[in-house]
This record gives structure tokens, C-alpha cells and sequence, in this order.
């Protein structure tokens, strides 16, 4: 990891990292506007949003006005110990030390800054490329960033995906984190607050040039303007780290149904996360007084309902006195007072601790070549349509479901345990999906055709 210095300046280039996997949220429907623009304004909301004061740790900076997308240059200024942004007399001013050395007196216009040595702008421990745009509002003072749009998916691609991925899927995830910037963008959420997108995952994660990897630079550079349409139109292309399997309709998730948005089967997941989560009685007791219901004591939990493919679409929590159930999305955060929110909602109830009652329930089940027979709490269930074949997968292979000595019973004890796959909402592409079938040899053109039902790629 290198850091280079201009000569008398703080204008510091790209440090390469590898970090997290971030989800964005899911934003209303857009219009079909799918040009890219010369440059995108992003709010800094994350870390410079209405501040006193904002540290620009460069020593040589340019200062001048936003003109139609375009830095306007007014001065130029030097300071080793950098500067300070902050509000005096209704405008912009920045400071050495406690002296103000220029001030934004035009205030029709955005406030910039611009590394003098065309490298990057520092706030604090942040790097940008392009300009940095302060808006004042009362005596506090918010950043922007204005780059290319290219520019600005070099900082969100290795915070949304790790950069270690195979390339053909960082090039899915480069199309997808496009296509999703600009359907944003077309909505004008942010439009009131003076920019396009902000740097959390409402819109995508973004962290600036100091999380630029070569690999994600790359993929951004070789799929540069591609984005997805279906019927011309360009798509909410939402994305998520892991199905553990199968990905969900987007009118399980959020409503509205999109048909290019359809529940499928992951071909191969790489590491998908696996985990179990037991939960006493007293636990979901709390989970559904927190979430405004009151059914005494919970005695035992059930899946209610469940999509073709198996993913929890509904929950049902049993009481001395009542029921309550829980649907979608919501099911996740349902545990958050029970200890926090589960990965996802690809999960099956494994069983009960202590006390008894509830009744197992014997399936047989075959592949086509072998059968199995158990308790149904020891195989996951993954369904399909009513009057449709209806397979479990015992952890091992799909099965399918052949007979059953009775309806699924709600699970009762002391405690309950489920075992789940996957991370995050469902819809979409899954991030270690596109990763799986790109080491099988599938290019980000296939992954996305794969993820995105009726699409295409220009």
C-alpha cells in the first residue's frame, strides 16, 4: 500500500484495499432516463454532512465555483498545515490555522476545491477525486463530490464486493453498480439536498479514491458504459452478498413485482456463510412485544408460508394467548430485540430444546435414484408452486417430497433453532453467486443473463 506525495503538496493518490460487502436498499420505482452524465455530484453524508468545520488535509489547493459540471478556477492557495472549511457570514471561507485565507463570496454558485497537483482532495482521512463542493446551511457546512461517474464506481466497487473476486464478476458487479447509479440518479431522491447520490448504502457505499483496488479499477475500465435494460429501459438492478442457494421475487421483498427480477437458482455459491440461530421463549416474547403484538408467553414458532424456492415469506409465533406473524422482509429485523437481525430469510426451523409438544412430522423423500426418510425438521424445505413437484434438501442434495404423514406443526419447547444460508435481502444478483460461477468459468455477461431475467447488456 503506497501513498505518494506531490512536491508541496498533500495530494495524496489511491490506496488499495480489500473490505466488506455492503447491501444497498431497495428505492422506488424510476424513470427511464439511461444516459450517463459528465459528472455526478455525491453527497459525503456518511462522515461531512452538516459540520462546523471540515479538515482538508491538502497543503496546495485550487479554490473556485461549480460552472454547469465544470470547476471554474478563481485562486490558488498554499498552506502546510492544510485548511479548514467552515461558515462565516452566511458563505463558505477557508482557513490557515485562525486566518481566513479566501472566501466563497458568490454564493449563486457551489464552493470547490481541486488538488492543485491534479491529485486528490483529503478530508480528514478520506480521499477524493475530482472536486469537493462545500454547501453551507446556517452556520454548519456539508461536502459534495463531483467526478465522473467512472470515476465515482472506482470508490464504490471494492466496498461493495471484495476485490479478491474473480474479475468476471467484478465486471457483473461493475454493470450492475452502473446500472443501479443511474436509475438512483433518475429518481432525484437527493435532489432537494444539491446532489445525485450519497456515499451510504441508500444509494451504494462509496469511500472515495482511498479504497480504489487495480482489480476493481480494472473491471470499471473493461465494461466502461454498459449498463441493463429490459424492454429499453434501464432496470433496478439490486444486488446482495449470498443466497445460499436461491435469490427471491422482488414482490416477496419490497411489493412491486419486476419481471426481470425473478426468483432463481444460484448455479454456485463461493463460501456462502451457513449459520444457526437459537432463541429462547422469553426472546421471541420480546421480539413481538417490540414489534407492537402481545400474544402472553411465546410457546413456539412455525413457517407459515414460504416462496416456490423455499426462502421464508411468512412466520408465525405461537402465545399463551394469541398468535403473531411476522411477512417479507420484516422477518429479518423481526430478532433484532432476540439479538439481532438474521443474515437472511433462507432458513428452515431445525428443531425444539426442552419441554415437547408440536409432533414431528415423517416425510419420505427421493432424488429420483435414492429415498430418505425422517423427521421433515432434518430436511430444508425449498417447495415449488401448489400442485407443482415440492423437493427438500436433507444438506447434501435436493430431494423430492413424495409423501407426508401430516401438515408441518409448529415447533414448541424452551427453546427454538434455525439454521439458515445466505446474507441479505435475496433480490437480484448475489454477489458470492456471481463469484462461484465466474470460477466455473462463466463470464460477467452470462452471470448477469443468469441474475437478471430478460435483460440485455448495452
Amino acid at each position: 500500500m503506497n501513498k505518494y506525495l506531490f512536491a508541496k503538496a498533500a495530494c495524496l493518490l489511491l490506496v488499495f484495499v480489500i473490505i466488506t460487502v455492503a447491501t444497498p436498499a431497495l428505492p422506488a420505482s424510476a424513470g427511464a432516463g439511461s444516459g450517463l452524465p459528465g459528472t455526478i455530484r455525491i453527497g459525503l453524508a456518511r462522515d461531512f454532512a452538516n459540520r462546523y468545520s471540515i479538515n482538508i488535509a491538502n497543503a496546495h489547493i485550487r479554490a473556485g465555483y461549480d460552472s454547469g459540471g465544470n470547476f471554474s478556477y478563481v485562486t490558488t492557495l498554499q498552506s502546510q498545515g492544510g485548511f479548514t472549511a467552515r461558515v462565516s457570514g452566511g458563505a463558505v471561507a477557508l482557513y490557515s490555522g485562525n486566518q481566513r485565507v479566501f472566501s466563497f463570496t458568490d454564493t449563486g454558485r457551489g464552493a470547490q476545491i481541486v488538488c492543485a497537483n491534479g491529485g486528490t482532495v483529503r478530508l480528514g482521512n478520506y480521499y477524493y477525486r475530482g472536486a469537493v463542493e462545500f454547501r453551507p446551511s446556517g452556520g454548519r457546512i456539508s461536502a459534495i463530490n463531483v467526478l465522473s461517474p467512472e470515476e465515482y464506481l472506482f470508490g464504490v466497487l471494492p466496498v461493495e464486493m471484495y476485490a479478491s473476486f474473480h474479475i468476471e464478476a467484478l465486471k457483473a458487479q461493475a454493470v450492475a453498480s452502473r446500472t443501479f447509479m443511474v436509475y438512483r440518479m433518475n429518481e432525484g431522491t437527493h435532489s432537494h439536498q444539491g446532489f445525485d447520490l450519497c456515499d451510504t448504502v441508500h444509494c451504494q457505499a462509496y469511500r472515495g479514491a482511498g479504497r480504489e483496488h487495480e482489480n476493481t479499477t480494472r473491471a470499471v475500465n473493461e465494461t466502461r458504459g454498459q449498463m441493463l435494460f429490459h424492454n429499453n429501459t434501464i432496470i433496478l438492478a439490486v444486488y446482495f452478498a449470498s443466497s445460499g442457494g436461491v435469490t427471491d421475487y422482488s414482490e416477496n421483498v419490497w411489493l412491486e413485482a419486476r419481471p426481470y427480477l425473478r426468483a432463481v437458482r444460484s448455479i454456485a455459491e463461493h463460501n456462502p456463510p451457513e449459520w444457526t440461530r437459537t432463541f429462547t421463549m422469553a426472546q421471541l416474547t420480546t421480539a413481538v412485544r417490540e414489534a407492537g403484538g402481545n400474544i402472553g408467553t411465546a410457546t413456539g414458532m412455525s413457517v407459515s408460508r414460504a416462496s416456490p424456492l423455499g426462502r421464508v415469506q411468512e412466520l408465525t409465533v405461537y402465545g399463551t394467548s394469541g398468535q403473531w406473524r411476522v411477512s417479507g422482509e420484516a422477518i429479518r429485523n423481526f430478532f433484532v430485540p432476540a439479538g439481532g437481525a438474521v443474515m437472511s430469510r433462507n432458513f428452515y426451523i431445525a428443531g425444539a430444546g426442552g419441554g415437547s409438544g408440536g409432533g414431528s412430522v415423517e416425510v419420505s423423500v427421493t432424488d429420483g435414484h435414492n429415498i430418505a426418510s425422517g423427521d421433515l425438521a432434518n430436511f430444508n424445505l425449498r417447495g415449488a408452486a401448489p400442485g407443482q413437484p415440492v423437493y427438500v434438501f436433507d444438506g447434501t442434495r435436493f430431494r423430492r417430497l413424495e409423501q407426508t404423514g401430516a401438515a408441518p406443526q409448529a415447533v414448541f419447547g424452551s427453546t427454538v433453532t434455525i439454521n439458515g444460508s445466505g446474507w441479505g435481502h435475496g433480490v437480484g444478483m448475489s454477489q458470492r453467486g456471481a463469484a462461484g460461477m465466474a470460477l466455473m468459468g462463466y463470464n460477467y455477461r452470462q452471470i448477469l443473463m443468469h441474475y437478471y431475467t430478460g435483460v440485455e447488456i448495452r
